[in-house]
């Protein structure tokens, strides 16, 4: 490892001038700051790998200056390390927060110094690596895992990208079958048109007699491409017309009126649900149900191939390193093994997510305790809607359902509330204003 450029800000003379001489001698490049203004002028000029921050300071103190860090971008090439004497976990916390590398308490122990310094110019070479990755290298798209259902998934996808049959993929909720259908338009020879993935409210209301100049454009872009449509089974009759149209005749009439539109385009139907029983109880179409079914794939739950999550876990932090600029942190074999155990209802996605949260709580190896509380609180948070409070008058308990939904509903789109519209069929504008009144912080649902 190469030392780097390091800054020293700190109001007490003697801890400057005894740290200075301990990175020196360990090669690094070192600059010093007794107050916030000094520092400020020596962060920006000297450019440094690592701040060694104090918290309190006679003219502004380093939560005050790791906000301008943070505002000023600082923060995307340098480690922050904080100092205090008398510092609250209250501090601790507020510095992480704002993203600071590490908090140290004084008396500083001169080896935890060097130590935590070297893995801060670790992190710095790592996130650049993962950075430069991240431009040369595209992003991997197939399934992942050593399974044999998984291999037996890569070999089938393989094949059904050399045609263009349509396709109708189920699966649980969460078990990736938005990424199986991306995957086999990157793969195939449409590669290089356009692929459109609509859910099914979105292609109901394309499909209004109002919207149809836009329906129009919309498959006109997709021709010789491939259209992605996710919840057919929510399909309005409108919808469920247009569509057979699309995938029985490739053409589409705007109205009985219209003459005809020749299209090209491959359509792959994603369900979660029982199509068939839909078509017995006459609530889907039957010609459409027939066709796609014709190439039917199933994408299994996470819970019937958990020999695949040590390499699902090394994917999905690999991810995150590489593309949300996380913190590494090695999972251990008691650790993966754990998360094996567990039943997974969630299936993919729940593991993203909760890999995700490791990440951003904590720092070095991840313990065996620390998935066991996290699983833990999952399963307390997913039992929540198991029991019913019918103490309550049937306005409360709505309101306490809908808290419930919509803030499982942004824990699993990541805080992103157009998501969570599409798919709870909420309008975005009136999603907002129900988040207000239930007291919900998009970004951070407990």
């Amino acid at each position: 490892m190469k030392p780097g450029k390091l800054l020293i800000v700190d109001d007490e003379r003697d801890i400057r001038s005894l740290m200075e001489e301990i990175f020196i001698e360990e090669g690094y490049q070192v600059e010093t700051a007794a107050n916030g203004v000094q520092a400020q002028q020596a962060w920006r000029s000297f450019l440094p790998d690592i701040i060694f921050l104090d918290v309190w300071m006679p003219d502004i103190d380093g939560i005050s200056l790791l906000k301008q860090m943070q505002d000023e971008g600082v923060l995307e090439n340098t480690k922050v390390i904080m100092m205090s004497g008398h510092g609250t976990i209250e501090t601790a916390i507020e510095a992480t927060r704002l993203g600071a590398y590490d908090f140290l308490e004084k008396p500083l122990s001169l080896a935890k110094l060097i130590v935590t310094a070297e893995r801060a110019i670790e992190h710095n070479q790592l996130n650049q690596e993962n950075r430069q990755l991240k431009q040369k290298q595209p992003e991997h798209f197939m399934p992942v895992g050593k399974s044999k259902a998984v291999i037996q998934l890569r070999e089938t996808l393989e094949r059904l990208s050399k045609f263009t049959m349509p396709i109708l993929v189920t699966g649980e909720s969460g078990t990736g079958k938005h990424r199986f259908a991306e995957a086999i338009h990157k793969t195939s020879q449409r590669n290089t048109s356009a692929f459109l993935h609509f859910y099914s409210l979105d292609f109901n209301k394309l499909c209004q007699p109002e919207n149809m100049d836009n329906l129009k454009k919309t498959l006109r872009e997709v021709h010789q491409g491939t259209l992605i449509i996710a919840n057919i089974e929510e399909l309005s009759a409108e919808a469920q017309s247009i569509l057979a149209n699309i995938v029985l005749k490739q053409c589409y009439k705007l109205d009985d009126d219209s003459d005809a539109i020749c299209i090209d385009i491959r359509v792959i139907a994603l369900t979660k649900t029982d199509i068939e029983g839909m078509v017995a109880h006459q609530n889907f179409r039957e010609d459409l149900y027939q066709r796609l079914k014709v190439m039917q794939m199933h994408i299994p739950a996470l819970r019937q191939h958990t020999e695949d999550i040590p390499e699902l876990i090394e994917y999905f932090v690999n991810h995150f390193v590489t593309y949300e600029g996380l913190e590494y942190r090695h999972f251990s074999v008691s650790a993966q093994n754990i998360l094996r155990q567990h039943t997974w209802p969630g299936n993919l996605k729940e593991l993203k997510n909760l890999i995700q949260r490791l990440l951003i709580l904590g720092s070095d190896d991840v313990s065996d305790d620390e998935v066991k509380e996290l699983l833990m609180n999952s399963q307390a948070s997913n039992s929540i809607g198991e029991v019913v409070d019918t103490s309550l008058p049937l306005k409360e308990g709505k309101e306490q359902f809908e808290a419930r939904y919509l803030s499982q509903l942004l824990r699993e789109t990541g805080g992103n509330v157009s998501e969570t519209a599409k798919r709870s069929g909420v309008d975005r504008t009136n999603l907002y204003r129900k988040l207000k009144a239930l007291g919900i912080d998009p970004k951070n649902p407990q």
